[in-house]
């Protein structure tokens, strides 16, 4: 079993020679690599009998919709080794696979040729996290976000939107008020109101004016789609705004959860580790 002094750590790739005697790759598999996921303090807890892995592809250069954890099935992580190289791997749920401690125990730690900087970890934590924690609207509130707008949903439009600045934005932020956890109906409005978050110690001014633009594109989606907040019997947008994210306060974050499409969300890589994937209350 593995000890409390295990070198094993979450980020960690196996050899492919280790990989390959566990069985979790073909014996001649050169496309595969395997990510230890498991918690660093479940590797060493004898209450524990697996290791949790990912058996990944690698990718041929990081996608954007996939990095910082934005995309909650897909995630592309990038590894150094510690030169100008760099290796893209190619996360999804469908390749988790489990190790018994015993059988990786045999083995003293991962590849040291494959480094992930702090940043990078981060991004697998709150991916993983991401996965169960990110909240579920009320059914009825997504189903008049699919509206259709000619052949587009609202949400695709919102996408549209979002796509072109998402590298500058934290989070997209939903609050529902009263109907957040309610099931409205047809007629009575979920009142809305939406903060658009930005980096304000690395993104200075252009990242805030980014965000603003975001803001008035969907301040004018949603009044068109929707009706003015007086008016809108579907979604009545009330507020939107940038806002940095110095400035969000924890009773803030208790009122508001993050929304996510599932093509392209937002980024899940903040100065600080406050942030969670998902809402906070």
């Amino acid at each position: 079993m593995l000890g409390r002094d295990t070198l094993w750590r979450q980020g960690d790739v196996l050899t492919d020679e280790v990989a390959r005697e566990l069985g979790l790759v073909e014996p001649k598999d050169s496309k595969n690599r395997v990510i230890v996921i498991s918690h660093d303090c479940d590797l060493p807890n004898e209450g524990e009998e697996f290791v949790e892995v990912i058996v990944c592809e690698i990718a041929s250069s990081p996608d954007p919709k996939f990095v910082n954890a934005r995309n909650p099935r897909c995630l592309h992580l990038l590894f150094s080794d510690g030169t100008d190289q760099s290796l893209c791997l190619d996360l999804r749920f469908s390749g988790r696979s489990r190790v018994e401690k015993r059988k990786l125990s045999k083995f003293r730690m991962g590849d040291p040729s494959f480094k992930l900087a702090d940043n990078q970890k981060r991004a697998l934590k709150q991916w993983l996290a991401a996965r169960y924690g990110r909240p579920a609207f009320p059914n009825a509130f997504e189903n008049r976000l699919r509206k259709l707008i000619g052949k587009k949903t609202v949400e695709k439009k919102i996408e549209k939107i979002l796509e072109p600045e998402s590298r500058n934005l934290v989070g997209l932020f939903f609050d529902l008020g009263e109907g957040r956890n309610n099931e409205l109906v047809a007629g009575d409005p979920y009142l809305l109101s939406i903060l658009v978050v930005y980096d304000a110690i690395e993104g200075g001014s252009t990242v805030r004016k980014a965000a603003e633009k975001v803001a008035g594109d969907l301040i004018k989606l949603f009044h068109s789609v929707y009706g003015t907040p007086e008016a809108s019997d579907e979604i009545a947008l009330e507020n939107c705004q940038a806002v940095a994210d110095t400035s969000i306060t924890l009773s803030d974050l208790r009122k508001v959860d993050q929304w996510r499409l599932e093509y392209i969300s937002l980024s899940e890589d903040p100065t600080g580790d406050f942030l969670p994937a998902g809402g906070i209350g």
